[in-house]
C-alpha cells in the first residue's frame, strides 16, 4: 500500500475524530493548560499571600488537598447529571464556572495574609468544582459520539494534547508569575475560558444517547427514535455491580498511588542535596524527554490498542497491566540511579546537567515512563464504556474518578509519612509505597476472568433494547 495514501487516511481519520469530539478536546486542553499553575508557582503564591514570610506549607497544602477532594465530590454530581441531561449544556456550564474562578482570582487583593488566603482558597474550590465534572461529562459524550473502534485513538489524541498544553501552560504561568504578572494571567485565562464556554454552547452538537453502540445503530438511525432508558435496580445489579467494574473501582486507588507517589517523592529527591537539580532544569528535562514520550506513546499506542481490542477486549487489560508493572520497575530504577552530585549552581545550569551521559540514560527512562503511561490512559476508559450501559456512563466515570482522586490525594500523605518513618531514605520509601501501588496492576489482570462475560451481558441488553426500539418505531 502506498505510504502517502496511508498517511492521508490517518489524517482524514484524525480530523474526523476531532470533528465529532472537538468540545471535549477544547475543554480538556483548557484544563491541562492551567492545571499546574499553583503547583509550579507554589512558593510565589505563598509570597503573594504572605509577603516576606517563610513558605506556609500547611496552608498551601490545605488549599491544594481540599481542591482535589472537591473535584472528587463534584465529579459524582456531574456524572449523575451527564446521564440525564445535555452534555453540551453541562460542558458549557462547567467551562463557564472554570473561567469565572480564574477571573475572580485576578481581582483578589494581595499581601493581606489570611484574608488573601481565604479568597485564593474560594477561587480554587470554584475551579475544582467545575473541573471535577469535565471527565465524567466527556466520557458520556464520547460514548455516544465516537465509534468503539476509534475510542483509543480519541483518548490518545486527548492525552497527547493534554501533555502538550500542560507543559506550555506550565512555562507561561511560571514566566508570568516570576515577573509578578499573576493578575493578568488569571484575568486573561478566565476570559478565554468564558469565551470557550460560549462557543461550546452555541456551536457544539448534542450526540444522541446510545447512537455509537453497534447494537443500537439501526434503531437510532431514525431521528424520531430516542434512547430514553434509565438505570433501574435490575440494571444496576447486573451491570454496575459487575466484577470488572468493582475491580476498576478498587484498582483506581492503587494505580493512582503508583503515579502520585513518584511525582511527589522523585521531585523532592532530585531537588534535594546532593543532586540539587533546579525546578527550571527539571522542566527543560521534561520537555526534552517526557513530552515526546507522552505524545508519541499516546499516538502510537492508540492505534495499536484499537486494533487489538477488535480481536479481544482482554488485550486492553494486558496493555494496562504491562503499563503498571513497567512503571513500577522503571521508577525503582530511577530512585536507585547513580546520579552525580551537583552544586546548587550546577543544578541550575541545564548545559552542565546534560553534559553527564548518565542524565541522558535517565532521560530515556523518563521517555519510557511517559510512553507506557499512555497505555493506561487510553485503554481504561474504553473498557469502562464497553461494560456499562449508555445511561450509566457519567455515573461510572465519576465514581471511578472519585476513587482515583482519593488515591492521588492520599499518595503524597502516605509517602511523606513513610519517608519520615524511614529517616529520609528515599529508596526504601519508594520501594515500600510502589509495592502498594502495584496491587492495581494485579487487580486489572484478575479482571480477565470476568471481562468478556461483562461485555456480553451489556451487549445482550442493548440488542434486546434495539429490538424494542424498532418495534416502538413501527407502532
Amino acid at each position: 500500500m502506498d505510504k502517502n495514501n496511508v498517511t492521508s487516511e490517518h489524517k482524514v481519520k484524525f480530523s474526523f475524530i476531532l470533528k465529532k469530539s472537538w468540545p471535549n478536546v477544547l475543554t480538556y486542553s483548557s484544563y491541562a493548560f492551567s492545571l499546574s499553575v499553583l503547583f509550579i508557582n507554589i512558593l510565589i503564591v505563598s509570597n503573594i499571600i504572605w509577603p516576606a514570610e517563610p513558605f506556609h506549607s500547611s496552608e498551601i497544602g490545605l488549599l491544594l488537598g481540599t481542591s482535589t477532594y472537591m473535584m472528587a465530590v463534584s465529579g459524582i454530581l456531574f456524572g449523575i447529571l451527564a446521564d440525564k441531561f445535555s452534555r453540551v449544556m453541562l460542558l458549557a456550564c462547567t467551562e463557564m464556572i472554570f473561567g469565572i474562578g480564574f477571573l475572580m482570582n485576578g481581582f483578589i487583593p494581595d499581601s493581606l495574609g489570611n484574608t488573601t488566603f481565604i479568597l485564593f482558597w474560594i477561587c480554587s474550590l470554584i475551579r475544582s468544582f467545575s473541573t471535577g465534572g469535565f471527565w465524567p461529562i466527556i466520557s458520556s459524550y464520547v460514548n455516544d459520539s465516537v465509534e468503539i473502534d476509534e475510542r483509543s485513538q480519541f483518548f490518545g489524541i486527548i492525552n497527547a494534547l493534554f501533555q502538550l498544553f500542560q507543559i506550555v501552560g506550565m512555562l507561561i504561568s511560571a514566566f508570568l508569575f516570576q515577573n509578578y504578572f499573576w493578575r493578568p494571567y488569571f484575568i486573561a485565562v478566565g476570559m478565554v475560558y468564558i469565551v470557550i464556554s460560549i462557543i461550546i454552547l452555541l456551536k457544539a452538537k448534542e450526540p444522541k444517547r446510545g447512537a455509537a453502540r453497534n447494537e443500537l445503530k439501526d434503531s437510532l438511525s431514525n431521528e424520531n427514535v430516542k434512547y430514553n432508558y434509565k438505570l433501574t435496580k435490575e440494571t444496576i445489579k447486573s451491570t454496575i455491580i459487575a466484577p470488572t467494574n468493582i475491580i476498576a473501582f478498587g484498582e483506581g486507588i492503587f494505580t493512582t498511588l503508583i503515579l502520585a507517589i513518584p511525582d511527589f517523592l522523585l521531585t523532592a529527591y532530585l531537588q534535594s542535596p546532593p543532586y540539587n537539580i533546579a525546578p527550571f532544569t527539571s522542566a527543560i528535562f521534561m520537555i526534552l524527554f517526557g513530552l515526546p514520550g507522552g505524545v508519541i506513546g499516546a499516538i502510537v499506542f492508540a492505534k495499536l490498542s484499537d486494533k487489538l481490542d477488535n480481536k479481544n477486549i482482554k488485550n486492553r487489560v494486558y496493555m494496562i497491566g504491562f503499563s503498571i508493572f513497567t512503571l513500577f520497575f522503571v521508577f525503582i530504577l530511577l530512585f536507585n540511579f547513580p546520579l552525580p552530585p551537583l552544586t546548587v549552581d550546577e543544578g541550575k545550569n541545564v548545559l552542565i546537567f546534560l553534559s553527564f551521559p548518565i542524565m541522558w540514560i535517565m532521560g530515556l527512562l523518563i521517555f519510557i515512563v511517559r510512553s507506557v503511561l499512555s497505555l493506561w490512559n487510553i485503554n481504561q476508559p474504553p473498557i469502562l464504556q464497553e461494560i456499562n450501559l449508555p445511561e450509566a456512563q457519567g455515573t461510572i466515570s465519576s465514581a471511578n474518578q472519585f476513587l482515583e482522586l482519593i488515591g492521588s490525594g492520599t499518595g503524597p500523605i502516605i509517602a511523606g509519612s513513610v519517608l519520615l518513618a524511614f529517616n529520609g531514605n528515599y529508596q526504601l520509601t519508594a520501594g515500600v509505597t510502589l509495592v502498594i501501588g502495584i496491587i492495581g496492576g494485579a487487580m486489572w489482570l484478575l479482571s480477565i476472568i470476568w471481562i468478556n462475560n461483562d461485555v456480553n451481558r451489556v451487549s445482550n441488553i442493548l440488542k434486546q433494547r434495539g429490538i424494542e426500539l424498532n418495534e416502538a418505531n413501527k407502532n
